[in-house]
């Protein structure tokens, strides 16, 4: 079995409201669920000592992982975490499964902006771990400019800027995988073309790969994310818990 950490509410002994739906999700499927106060540092209702503790709240830091990962033991370490969380982590192992990207300063990033747009008139600029929303599909070097100011992004802060691609109308479907397997919701299977890229990132416990279809019908994956602060998207957690957080489970249960 697992304890299921969730966050609590600011300084408070209560759940983050957010989160309440997964709580009681999680106790009725028997899990022992305990509450982080990110705040605090603290945790509620301690982990049961016997069993490994999965995260499953809103993103943190590798500083604020691994602060974590010293208040109890976690079932995905703080390493492992990063390999997934940020895209340096995951991007090299299945670069000819997304679109081409580059990691650069964003003091130093107006040049290969300007390159990129030269190609399609737009590209894609995002954090290690999440996008600036909106803001984040870029038209000329003004925008980016636009950018880092709206966003107070320091001069030494590395960003991923990734070419455009042109997507179809067919929605973006999110796969949260466990060991390689990956679990779509109500059964919808991982496009069979993208499987070598579930074998280069094997050696992640709990992540979540995000599937859009270009114009052409290809399928190609636009984003990896840890699991455990992965927002489930179209997914109930009814159906999260039956399937991967099962199987992560069974896994633990069997070794």
């Amino acid at each position: 079995m697992l304890n299921i950490l969730l966050p609590s509410l600011p300084y408070e002994r209560a759940i983050d409201p957010m989160w309440q739906d997964e709580m009681e999700t999680a106790q009725r499927q028997g899990y022992n669920v305990c509450l982080f106060d990110a705040e605090q540092e603290k945790i509620y209702r301690q982990p049961n000592a016997q069993w490994p503790t999965l995260y499953r709240g809103w993103m943190l830091t590798a500083k604020e992982y691994e602060k974590l990962e010293r208040l109890t033991p976690l079932l995905v370490p703080a390493a492992m975490y990063l390999t997934s969380h940020q895209a340096p982590g995951w991007y090299a192992a299945i670069a000819e499964f997304t679109p081409r990207s580059q990691f650069v300063k964003a003091g130093a990033a107006r040049e290969a902006i300007a390159t990129l747009l030269s190609r399609d008139g737009r590209c894609f600029v995002k954090g290690l771990s999440k996008s600036f929303g909106d803001d984040s599909i870029i038209h000329s070097v003004e925008e980016f400019d636009s950018l880092l100011s709206k966003h107070t992004v320091a001069t030494g802060e590395e960003l991923f800027l990734r070419e455009a691609v042109e997507l179809s109308n067919q929605a973006e479907r999110r796969f949260f995988v466990v060991q390689g397997k990956a679990f779509g919701v109500d059964g919808s299977e991982f496009p069979e073309e993208l499987a070598p890229s579930l074998v280069a990132l094997q050696s992640r416990w709990f992540y979540t790969v995000d599937v859009a279809f270009q114009a052409d019908g290809k399928p190609t994956i636009i984003e990896v994310g840890d699991g455990q602060v992965s927002d489930i998207k179209e997914w109930s957690v009814s159906e999260l818990y039956k399937t991967a957080i099962a199987r992560l489970t069974d896994i633990n249960s069997s070794i």
